[in-house]
């Protein structure tokens, strides 16, 4: 039964109103017809994006055997479904999950290519965010479990050492033998000290104030420690809003993003700190609706290296090499803020350098 013109007039106005993203190629894969929601997505005007190839969405994460594959399917009559990274007209990239089924004509030839998207960059990145909280979770947890018990046996070491130290000959080999075990159990025990930072097992006094307050104290000592070929900005916001955080530990913190800013930097180039308010709209989309006072540091170094920046906060974990750090100087960073409430993200500025962002819950929700 043929379908009244009314009923086309109501199916196209049901796809062009549809939220769900809705486009049509040819059997060559040519784009015949794409909706309002594909627009607002991919940053494509219709007139922009009707005769070419869909290929134009592609971003490379997938491989041309994943497009075969995928034609294949298609080519055979069956209705494909997976999940796809493509590229906005921006050059960024979204995750959809698409869902492609063939048009046929009377006879049964394949004519058109029907294509449904649900965006899932928010829900793939809730999922990445969630995955990498409870694998940092779990290291916690070993860390403070292992730190604890190698803490107590330094301090045997390091309390015995100096008691004998104190039998010793100066000069003699055992008294310079001591010394060295005493020296790297020191060591040894303030790296234990940042493991127990990390899995979040320190003192702490937090009191209430803005996170201008610390950064501010750290203005001369910043400039001392980084040397004369880094410098460093600041925009800090007058109408920061109160948090209650441990001020020591959060001063810790920033110098520690800020060293391995400068070493990502080789010494040399730009930071910027920056301190605002955000939420209870346009937040990343793992943290609890809210107001929040915001800490925020980039550089211009190279950037984080997409490989890496899953792994940038777990302890142990450098790109330095061998004898140059001890990969906690970030863990350390993550443990603090996690310990005052807050939540931090890693990435890239578009104009290049890394950039870290730390969130801490605001007093007045």
């Amino acid at each position: 039964m043929a379908i009244s013109t009314e009923i086309r007039d109501i199916l196209t106005e049901a796809l062009e109103q549809s939220a769900q993203t809705v486009f049509i190629t040819d059997a060559e894969g040519r784009i015949v017809y794409v909706n309002p929601a594909f627009e607002a997505l991919t940053g494509y005007s219709r007139e922009e994006v009707l005769g070419k190839s869909a290929s134009i969405l592609r971003s490379g994460e997938q491989s041309p055997e994943f497009y075969r594959e995928m034609w294949a399917a298609m080519k055979s009559g069956r209705t494909w479904h997976g999940r796809l990274i493509n590229r906005r007209k921006d050059g960024t990239h979204y995750t959809d999950d698409q869902r492609i089924s063939p048009v046929k004509d009377a006879a049964g030839k394949i004519k058109y290519f029907m294509a449904y998207r649900h965006d899932m960059t928010r829900e793939v990145e809730l999922e990445r965010q969630l995955t990498q909280s409870q694998k940092m979770e779990s290291m916690g947890l070993l860390a403070g479990e292992i730190s604890h018990d190698f803490n107590n046996l330094l301090t045997i070491i390091i309390g015995s050492m100096e008691l004998i130290s104190e039998d010793l000959k100066p000069g003699s080999v055992g008294h310079k033998m001591a010394a060295e075990i005493l020296r790297s159990s020191r060591e040894s025990a303030n790296l234990i000290k940042q493991l127990l930072v990390f899995a979040r097992r320190q003192e702490s006094n937090p009191v209430t104030t803005t996170l201008n307050e610390p950064v501010k104290e750290l203005k001369i000592l910043m400039d001392s420690l980084l040397g004369k070929n880094v410098t460093v900005a600041y925009a800090l916001a007058d109408d920061l809003l109160p948090v209650k955080i441990e001020p020591e530990h959060f001063k810790q913190a920033v110098m520690n993003l800020a060293v391995n800013a400068r070493d990502a930097m080789n010494a040399s180039g730009a930071i910027m700190i920056s301190t605002f308010n955000a939420g209870p709209d346009g937040l990343p989309p793992s943290l609890p609706t809210g107001r929040y006072s915001v800490f925020e540091l980039s550089d211009t170094g190279p950037g984080i290296p997409k490989d890496v920046l899953p792994r940038i906060f777990e302890p142990f974990f450098t790109t330095k090499p061998k004898g140059k750090g001890t990969g906690l100087g970030l863990s350390t960073v993550y443990g603090i803020v996690h310990q005052n409430n807050g939540f931090i993200f890693a990435g890239n500025r578009p104009g290049g350098g890394a950039v870290f962002t730390v969130y801490f819950p605001s007093l007045f929700p």
